[in-house]
């Protein structure tokens, strides 16, 4: 599975008189993201210990290949794997709740190193590599879309209108969509209101924000509220859901969802926004797949991220059909892999994904009907 989604379009592009095969770099990649050697150094190195006398790049080698593609080319490559997944899915004509995030990768080498960033402090940096990433959360769940911002500024603007314009040619229908504090500003949520979308975003506490807080607890105590606000110098307003916590302070959301009742509401938002939890499980799923590396490259720091959510989609699309987990999928690549070295194939696809996915909703259809009939039975 994880051959054929690759090969859909080929992650980089070799270059001309490449020694080596597509594949043959593809199984060292996919070697480092699923054992335990988890850089490009390490799994050449034991890929050539497990079957000695067989044709595998070393590290330097598939360095000089990345280094030889663009941010642009693995981005567009992503984006094509991932048009290609989301259709095999059939996700296509359901609407679908959606996170927006900043994900950081640390960095602790020299701060001066291109397209190093500022980030929040984390793991002893501050420094790091910065992605702006769109997920489908619920029920179904995928890394949609990777934004490379490193070495830009965080124009929010741009940065809405690129996501919302790449929704649209992937055909997705938008539901909610869940940002955290650092989205809550008046680009962002000017731009939700163009593209006509419900919002949830965590809000930060300003000035006038308390002042209103205060001035409600002093005629209503400690009690949760709901009320319509809008950034100076703007006509357009929204709600603000202030909920009084067990830890007696407010947790702040900002929404455009029209409000039945205030007790409802101070319910229902939070619990809403608890969706946007999935996102962050999602990285820490992803960090399964991480390839650790020294190297200052963009464009190999790129790929790799790439790497991880890819590898977290396929994860979710093999959970639509089978239990399975994270760990179990890495077991059963690496050891495809090591088939694939050994029988110098170029690739071990003897049956499509879109098929092996038919056949598995057949199955799994066909097993319920059965267990439903079993017990109207007894």
């Amino acid at each position: 599975m994880s051959s054929e989604f690759f090969s859909i379009v080929d992650i980089i592009t070799l270059p001309d008189g490449a020694n080596y095969s597509y594949q043959e770099f593809l199984n060292v990649l996919l070697h480092a993201a699923t054992s335990s050697t988890d850089s490009l150094e390490s799994a050449s190195n034991d890929l050539k210990s497990k079957v000695p006398n067989t044709r595998i790049p070393s590290a330097d080698t598939i360095f000089n290949y990345i280094k030889s593609n663009s941010i642009e080319y693995i981005l567009s490559s992503f984006r094509k794997i991932n048009n290609e997944i989301f259709r095999m899915m059939k996700l296509k004509n359901n609407v679908h709740d959606i996170a927006i995030d900043f994900h950081d990768v640390e960095y602790y080498g020299c701060r001066d190193t291109l397209c190093i960033r500022g980030i929040k402090p984390k793991n002893g940096t501050s420094w790091g590599y910065s992605f702006c990433t769109l997920d489908v959360i619920g029920n179904s769940k995928l890394t949609l879309d990777v934004i490379d911002i490193n070495g830009l500024s965080k124009d929010y603007s741009i940065l809405m209108e690129s996501l919302f314009e790449r929704i649209e040619k992937m055909g997705v229908k938008v539901g909610t969509v869940y940002m955290d504090r650092e989205f809550f500003n008046r680009k962002v949520i000017s731009k939700m209101e163009k593209y006509k979308v419900d919002f949830v975003i965590a809000a930060k506490s300003n000035k006038r924000i308390k002042e209103m807080l205060e001035r409600h607890r002093k005629e209503n105590g400690d009690t949760s509220t709901v009320f319509e606000y809008k950034f100076q110098g703007e006509e357009q307003t929204f709600n603000i859901v202030a909920v009084w916590d067990k830890e007696k302070k407010y947790s702040i959301f900002a929404t455009n969802k029209k409000v039945s009742s205030i007790d409802t509401f101070v319910k229902q938002i939070p619990e809403e926004y608890r969706k946007r939890w999935n996102i962050e499980t999602g990285y820490r799923v992803k960090k399964d797949f991480k390839i650790r590396t020294c190297s200052k490259s963009p464009v190999a720091r790129t790929l790799f991220f790439v790497v991880q959510c890819i590898m977290y989609n396929i994860l979710n699309v093999l959970k639509s059909v089978l239990d399975i987990t994270a760990y179990q999928m890495k077991s059963v690549i690496n050891q495809d892999i090591i088939k694939a070295v050994k029988e110098g194939v170029n690739s071990l696809s003897n049956i499509t994904v879109r098929s092996f996915l038919e056949c598995l909703t057949r199955y799994n259809k066909e097993r319920r009907r059965a267990l439903r009939a079993r017990l109207r039975d007894l």
